[in-house]
């Protein structure tokens, strides 16, 4: 990817809202999958993955105070370390 490209994708991040998701590994930012332009997810997956990020999912059912039951996984969100959005 180009550093223009770089650049476009980490404005396209910054744009957004990040979320408070539990399940996010310490020290990480949340940003759901689904608030980016779906024509543009491939590139941000691949940026993400390149940048020490990784695409997770909430569990479909949160249990408060127990154990979420496994299931089929929930939302789709990108954990990107705070350093990859440094140029």
């Amino acid at each position: 990817m180009t550093d223009n490209g770089d650049d476009a994708i980490r404005e396209l991040l910054l744009d957004l809202p990040l979320r408070d998701i539990a399940q996010r590994p310490e020290g990480m930012l949340a940003i759901r999958r689904s608030d980016v332009p779906e024509d543009r997810r491939d590139d941000v997956d691949a940026w993400v993955l390149g940048h020490g990020g990784q695409i997770s999912h909430e569990p479909l059912i949160v249990v408060h105070g127990g154990k979420s039951p496994e299931g089929p996984p929930g939302e789709a969100f990108y954990a990107i370390p705070p350093a990859a959005f440094t140029p």
